[in-house]
């Protein structure tokens, strides 16, 4: 009778030892490499695999970096680019996770601390998990409710958003109006005025005066300074340095020339008065 007993009892021990146990989502990792889960989570999410398998995942890879994550109840795929992939992962009491795997093996955990902003449904599908690690459900955003979020982000609650505005569209259009003005006002003004006309410093001239001529002008200017004289009709005669005689309708010029020889701002010859002596 003992003897029954206790092979009763070894059955009953030996049943409870090899009946399974319940599969926890931690239980179902066998391995503590980052890397190696960085690889399986880039090419879950590539493949479309099972979100409770990837957000098994994502858990480990949190606590492998040390930080707190006693239970994965949300993640969303933030971003997808060529060979990296990021997340926004939130775990049970805990502020949002960042996290980037790439298909190199790379990875990378931040945040925890306040620094990654909240889920936003326009940047992706958000999925839920329950206590058990199952998924539960998403918050997604369909059509309707992407078109309710932007009216309600364009609606005008109060009369100071409205002045707001109006002020702002009329200052553009302000703007707009002057600039418009002042370059119109510019291009008429470019266009309707008569060019002007300068003296080219280097212009050549012909002096038609002959040596008696400028004898003649000589004898009736009055020397001002050295090789520099004023016609009594306003004009200027300079002698150069080769004994040239030059006309300038500027003293300084004049200088210039008798000092420098440079001839700058020159003139014509003017014509000879008739003598009226010579009829």
């Amino acid at each position: 009778m003992l003897m029954k007993k206790l092979f009763s009892i070894l059955i009953l021990f030996a049943a409870t030892v090899a009946a399974p146990m319940p599969a926890y989502g931690q239980n179902l990792i066998d391995t503590d490499d980052p890397r190696q889960l960085a690889l399986d989570i880039y090419a879950a999410v590539n493949r479309a695999a099972e979100p409770a398998t990837i957000a098994l995942r994502l858990q480990s890879l949190v606590r492998m970096f040390r930080f707190r994550c006693t239970r994965l109840t949300d993640y969303q795929v933030y971003a997808q680019r060529t060979n990296i992939v990021d997340f926004k992962v939130k775990c049970s009491g805990d502020p949002l996770y960042g996290l980037t795997v790439a298909s190199n093996g790379y990875v990378s955990v931040y945040g925890g601390n306040g620094m990654i902003s909240s889920f936003n449904r326009n940047d992706g599908l958000i999925l839920v998990f329950d206590t058990e690690g199952a998924l539960s459900g998403d918050r997604s955003l369909t059509v309707g409710q992407a078109v309710g979020e932007t009216v309600d982000r364009l609606e005008l609650e109060d009369d100071i958003n409205v002045v707001y505005v109006m002020g702002t569209i009329a200052s553009t259009l302000g703007f707009l109006l002057i600039f418009g003005l002042i370059w119109w006002r510019a291009w008429k003004f470019k266009t309707t005025r008569k060019p002007r006309q300068r003296m080219k410093p280097m212009v050549k001239h012909r002096v038609s005066a002959s040596s008696l001529d400028k004898d003649a002008f000589l004898k009736e200017s009055q020397q001002v300074v050295k090789n520099v004289y004023k016609h009594p009709r306003g004009f200027f005669i300079a002698r150069g340095k080769r004994g040239k005689r030059r006309f300038f309708n500027s003293l300084f010029w004049a200088k210039v020339y008798a000092s420098r020889g440079w001839r700058m701002f020159e003139i014509s010859a003017p014509p000879r008065e008739p003598d009226p002596a010579h009829g």
